[in-house]
Protein backbone atom coordinates (compact mmCIF):
# COMPACT_ATOMS: atom_id res chain seq x y z
CA UNK A 1 0.00 0.00 0.00
CA UNK A 2 0.92 3.70 -0.65
CA UNK A 3 2.28 5.38 2.39
CA UNK A 4 2.35 2.49 3.85
CA UNK A 5 4.50 1.94 7.40
CA UNK A 6 7.05 -0.90 7.53
CA UNK A 7 7.44 -2.52 10.78
CA UNK A 8 10.16 -4.17 12.40
CA UNK A 9 10.02 -8.12 12.42
CA UNK A 10 9.19 -8.16 16.46
CA UNK A 11 6.81 -5.29 16.39
CA UNK A 12 5.12 -6.87 12.84
CA UNK A 13 4.84 -10.17 14.85
CA UNK A 14 2.71 -8.57 17.79
CA UNK A 15 0.61 -6.97 15.32
CA UNK A 16 0.11 -9.69 12.72
CA UNK A 17 -1.08 -12.01 15.61
CA UNK A 18 -3.45 -9.47 16.90
CA UNK A 19 -5.23 -7.92 13.72
CA UNK A 20 -8.36 -9.95 13.70
CA UNK A 21 -9.22 -7.54 16.89
CA UNK A 22 -8.54 -4.67 14.04
CA UNK A 23 -11.93 -5.08 11.81
CA UNK A 24 -14.05 -1.45 12.08
CA UNK A 25 -13.57 2.01 11.53
CA UNK A 26 -10.21 3.73 11.68
CA UNK A 27 -8.65 1.28 13.73
CA UNK A 28 -9.01 -1.05 10.64
CA UNK A 29 -8.13 1.73 8.17
CA UNK A 30 -5.07 2.20 10.47
CA UNK A 31 -3.42 -1.26 10.75
CA UNK A 32 -3.99 -1.76 6.87
CA UNK A 33 -1.60 1.08 6.19
CA UNK A 34 0.97 -1.23 8.57
CA UNK A 35 3.74 -3.74 6.63
CA UNK A 36 3.92 -6.90 8.58
CA UNK A 37 5.42 -8.81 6.12
CA UNK A 38 8.64 -8.38 8.21
CA UNK A 39 7.04 -10.31 10.85
CA UNK A 40 6.28 -13.74 8.39
CA UNK A 41 9.09 -15.84 9.26
CA UNK A 42 9.05 -15.24 12.55
CA UNK A 43 5.18 -16.02 12.83
CA UNK A 44 5.67 -19.24 11.34
CA UNK A 45 8.57 -20.02 13.85
CA UNK A 46 6.34 -18.86 16.61
CA UNK A 47 3.58 -20.95 15.56
CA UNK A 48 6.18 -24.11 14.94
CA UNK A 49 5.91 -23.70 18.86
CA UNK A 50 2.19 -23.04 19.94
CA UNK A 51 -0.18 -22.87 17.05
CA UNK A 52 -2.46 -20.50 18.69
CA UNK A 53 -0.36 -18.34 20.37
CA UNK A 54 -2.11 -15.38 18.71
CA UNK A 55 -5.01 -16.10 21.33
CA UNK A 56 -2.41 -14.93 24.54
CA UNK A 57 -1.74 -11.53 22.09
CA UNK A 58 -5.57 -11.11 21.44
CA UNK A 59 -6.30 -11.53 25.26
CA UNK A 60 -3.55 -8.86 26.38
CA UNK A 61 -4.22 -6.30 23.85
CA UNK A 62 -7.87 -6.63 24.26
CA UNK A 63 -7.71 -6.37 28.15
CA UNK A 64 -5.72 -3.75 27.87
CA UNK A 65 -8.35 -1.87 26.14
CA UNK A 66 -11.12 -3.11 28.28
CA UNK A 67 -9.26 -2.12 31.64
CA UNK A 68 -8.50 1.21 29.76
CA UNK A 69 -11.54 1.78 28.89
CA UNK A 70 -13.20 0.98 32.53
CA UNK A 71 -10.96 3.34 33.89
CA UNK A 72 -12.26 6.59 31.66
CA UNK A 73 -15.39 6.02 31.73
CA UNK A 74 -15.47 5.34 35.22
CA UNK A 75 -14.24 8.96 35.90
CA UNK A 76 -16.30 11.99 36.74
CA UNK A 77 -14.49 14.24 34.51
CA UNK A 78 -13.26 13.28 30.78
CA UNK A 79 -9.37 12.57 31.59
CA UNK A 80 -6.37 11.59 29.38
CA UNK A 81 -4.42 8.67 27.88
CA UNK A 82 -0.77 8.47 28.40
CA UNK A 83 0.97 5.42 26.27
CA UNK A 84 4.15 4.63 27.22
CA UNK A 85 6.29 3.43 24.39
CA UNK A 86 3.30 2.72 21.89
CA UNK A 87 4.99 1.20 18.79
CA UNK A 88 1.84 0.76 16.14
CA UNK A 89 -0.60 0.00 18.17
CA UNK A 90 -3.61 1.54 17.47
CA UNK A 91 -4.95 1.65 20.85
CA UNK A 92 -5.22 5.76 21.16
CA UNK A 93 -8.03 5.23 18.37
CA UNK A 94 -9.87 2.49 19.78
CA UNK A 95 -10.10 4.63 22.96
CA UNK A 96 -11.55 7.07 21.51
CA UNK A 97 -14.02 5.53 19.24
CA UNK A 98 -14.64 3.65 22.81
CA UNK A 99 -15.60 6.70 24.84
CA UNK A 100 -15.06 9.59 22.58
CA UNK A 101 -16.71 12.01 25.16
CA UNK A 102 -14.92 10.96 28.19
CA UNK A 103 -11.44 11.73 26.82
CA UNK A 104 -9.90 15.41 26.69
CA UNK A 105 -6.35 14.10 24.87
CA UNK A 106 -4.04 10.67 24.06
CA UNK A 107 -0.95 11.16 24.26
CA UNK A 108 1.72 8.43 22.86
CA UNK A 109 6.04 8.53 22.98
CA UNK A 110 7.70 6.03 21.58
CA UNK A 111 11.54 6.27 20.46
CA UNK A 112 11.20 6.44 16.90
CA UNK A 113 8.58 6.76 13.78
CA UNK A 114 6.11 9.04 15.96
CA UNK A 115 5.98 11.45 12.75
CA UNK A 116 5.04 8.76 10.60
CA UNK A 117 2.43 6.98 12.78
CA UNK A 118 0.73 10.73 13.37
CA UNK A 119 0.54 11.03 9.76
CA UNK A 120 -1.67 7.91 9.26
CA UNK A 121 -3.81 9.02 11.98
CA UNK A 122 -4.77 12.49 10.13
CA UNK A 123 -5.41 10.34 7.38
CA UNK A 124 -7.59 8.02 8.54
CA UNK A 125 -9.26 9.99 11.82
CA UNK A 126 -8.71 13.30 10.71
CA UNK A 127 -10.88 14.49 13.80
CA UNK A 128 -9.67 12.40 15.72
CA UNK A 129 -6.25 13.05 15.44
CA UNK A 130 -6.46 16.86 16.86
CA UNK A 131 -6.41 15.26 19.90
CA UNK A 132 -3.45 12.94 19.93
CA UNK A 133 0.05 13.72 19.99
CA UNK A 134 2.84 11.48 19.21
CA UNK A 135 6.44 12.27 20.40
CA UNK A 136 9.59 10.62 20.43
CA UNK A 137 10.61 10.08 24.30
CA UNK A 138 13.32 7.15 25.40
CA UNK A 139 11.82 5.57 28.40
CA UNK A 140 15.69 5.07 29.73
CA UNK A 141 15.52 8.79 30.11
CA UNK A 142 12.58 9.22 32.64
CA UNK A 143 13.01 13.05 32.89
CA UNK A 144 13.33 13.50 29.27
CA UNK A 145 10.44 11.24 28.89
CA UNK A 146 8.34 13.40 30.72
CA UNK A 147 9.74 16.87 29.66
CA UNK A 148 8.73 15.15 26.03
CA UNK A 149 5.19 15.10 27.71
CA UNK A 150 4.89 18.23 28.83
CA UNK A 151 5.55 19.48 25.66
CA UNK A 152 3.18 18.58 23.45
CA UNK A 153 0.97 21.07 25.71
CA UNK A 154 -1.71 18.87 25.58
CA UNK A 155 -0.87 16.83 29.06
CA UNK A 156 -2.70 18.48 32.07
CA UNK A 157 -0.84 17.32 35.77
CA UNK A 158 -4.43 17.81 37.21
CA UNK A 159 -6.70 15.58 35.11
CA UNK A 160 -6.90 11.99 35.99
CA UNK A 161 -4.62 10.33 33.61
CA UNK A 162 -5.00 6.20 32.33
CA UNK A 163 -0.78 5.08 31.65
CA UNK A 164 -0.71 1.98 29.71
CA UNK A 165 2.33 0.64 29.72
CA UNK A 166 2.00 -2.15 27.03
CA UNK A 167 4.54 -4.71 25.87
CA UNK A 168 8.03 -3.04 27.06
CA UNK A 169 8.22 -4.22 30.81
CA UNK A 170 9.91 -7.66 29.37
CA UNK A 171 12.70 -4.89 28.02
CA UNK A 172 13.37 -2.58 30.88
CA UNK A 173 15.43 -2.72 33.99
CA UNK A 174 12.82 -2.60 36.80
CA UNK A 175 14.61 0.38 37.85
CA UNK A 176 14.35 1.66 34.56
CA UNK A 177 10.26 1.27 34.50
CA UNK A 178 9.23 2.11 38.42
CA UNK A 179 11.38 5.74 37.62
CA UNK A 180 9.51 6.64 34.32
CA UNK A 181 6.19 5.72 35.71
CA UNK A 182 6.78 7.90 38.78
CA UNK A 183 7.60 11.07 36.59
CA UNK A 184 3.76 10.95 36.47
CA UNK A 185 2.71 10.40 39.77
CA UNK A 186 -0.40 12.60 40.87
CA UNK A 187 -1.33 14.21 44.42
CA UNK A 188 -4.18 12.89 44.81
CA UNK A 189 -3.28 9.20 43.57
CA UNK A 190 -5.97 9.30 40.66
CA UNK A 191 -3.95 8.33 37.83
CA UNK A 192 -4.10 5.03 36.71
CA UNK A 193 -1.19 2.17 35.86
CA UNK A 194 -2.21 -0.88 33.26
CA UNK A 195 0.92 -3.11 32.65
CA UNK A 196 1.68 -6.48 30.88
CA UNK A 197 4.58 -8.35 32.66
CA UNK A 198 6.04 -12.23 31.97
CA UNK A 199 5.95 -14.51 34.96
CA UNK A 200 9.19 -16.18 35.99
CA UNK A 201 8.96 -19.84 34.54
CA UNK A 202 9.14 -21.00 38.09
CA UNK A 203 5.33 -20.02 38.11
CA UNK A 204 4.20 -21.39 35.16
CA UNK A 205 2.81 -24.63 34.57
CA UNK A 206 5.64 -27.28 33.75
CA UNK A 207 3.52 -28.38 30.85
CA UNK A 208 3.55 -24.85 29.16
CA UNK A 209 6.98 -24.02 30.37
CA UNK A 210 8.13 -25.24 26.55
CA UNK A 211 6.18 -22.73 25.26
CA UNK A 212 7.15 -19.47 26.69
CA UNK A 213 10.91 -20.75 26.39
CA UNK A 214 10.44 -21.34 22.90
CA UNK A 215 8.76 -17.99 22.03
CA UNK A 216 10.88 -15.82 23.57
CA UNK A 217 13.96 -17.45 22.79
CA UNK A 218 12.85 -15.94 19.06
CA UNK A 219 11.57 -13.05 20.43
CA UNK A 220 14.72 -12.37 22.25
CA UNK A 221 17.18 -13.57 19.46
CA UNK A 222 15.12 -10.90 17.24
CA UNK A 223 15.97 -8.26 19.94
CA UNK A 224 19.49 -9.46 20.40
CA UNK A 225 18.47 -9.93 24.20
CA UNK A 226 19.84 -12.48 26.68
CA UNK A 227 16.81 -12.92 28.79
CA UNK A 228 13.29 -11.31 29.34
CA UNK A 229 12.76 -9.43 32.70
CA UNK A 230 10.08 -11.48 34.40
CA UNK A 231 7.82 -10.14 37.36
CA UNK A 232 5.77 -12.73 40.20
CA UNK A 233 2.98 -10.89 41.56
CA UNK A 234 5.26 -9.45 44.66
CA UNK A 235 7.82 -8.08 42.05
CA UNK A 236 5.38 -6.57 40.08
CA UNK A 237 3.98 -4.87 43.30
CA UNK A 238 7.49 -3.64 44.58
CA UNK A 239 8.26 -2.06 40.65
CA UNK A 240 5.34 -0.19 41.48
CA UNK A 241 5.69 1.03 44.70
CA UNK A 242 8.74 2.11 43.99
CA UNK A 243 7.21 4.35 41.38
CA UNK A 244 4.70 5.64 44.18
CA UNK A 245 1.57 3.17 43.40
CA UNK A 246 -0.58 1.52 45.78
CA UNK A 247 -3.84 -0.13 45.20
CA UNK A 248 -2.58 -3.24 42.88
CA UNK A 249 -4.68 -5.43 40.94
CA UNK A 250 -3.51 -8.86 38.92
CA UNK A 251 -5.07 -10.30 36.10
CA UNK A 252 -4.25 -14.09 34.99
CA UNK A 253 -4.67 -15.16 31.25
CA UNK A 254 -7.75 -17.38 32.09
CA UNK A 255 -9.87 -13.90 33.52
CA UNK A 256 -8.86 -12.23 30.24
CA UNK A 257 -9.80 -15.14 27.79
CA UNK A 258 -13.09 -15.86 29.89
CA UNK A 259 -14.23 -11.88 29.43
CA UNK A 260 -13.10 -11.93 25.64
CA UNK A 261 -14.38 -14.73 24.35
CA UNK A 262 -16.94 -16.06 27.03
CA UNK A 263 -14.90 -19.35 27.81
CA UNK A 264 -11.86 -20.87 28.86
CA UNK A 265 -10.65 -23.09 25.76
CA UNK A 266 -6.87 -22.19 26.09
CA UNK A 267 -6.06 -21.42 29.82
CA UNK A 268 -8.55 -23.49 32.39
CA UNK A 269 -7.06 -21.87 35.19
CA UNK A 270 -4.39 -19.15 36.14
CA UNK A 271 -1.95 -21.91 36.33
CA UNK A 272 -2.15 -22.46 32.89
CA UNK A 273 -0.63 -18.42 31.58
CA UNK A 274 2.43 -17.08 31.88
CA UNK A 275 1.13 -13.42 30.92
CA UNK A 276 -0.08 -10.87 33.66
CA UNK A 277 -1.60 -7.50 33.71
CA UNK A 278 -1.41 -5.76 36.76
CA UNK A 279 -3.06 -2.59 37.46
CA UNK A 280 -2.50 0.69 40.18
CA UNK A 281 -3.28 3.84 41.30
CA UNK A 282 -0.33 6.40 41.30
Amino acid sequence: MSGSLELEPTAALVMDWAKDLYHTGSVSAFVAHLDLSAGHRMRQECDSVCPWYREVLMNRKWFIRYTASNSITTQDTPCQVLILASGRSPLALELMETCPDRIASVIETDIAWMEEKYRIYQAVAPKTAERIRCVHADLCDPEGTRDAVDGTGMFDPDLPTAIVFEGISYYLPPAVSSAVLSQFASKSGQNTIIVDSLLPSGLVREDRRYITRGIWGIINRDCNLNNSVTYSPDEMESMLAAAGCDRFGHHAMDEMERLRTGENRYFPTAGHGWIRISTARL
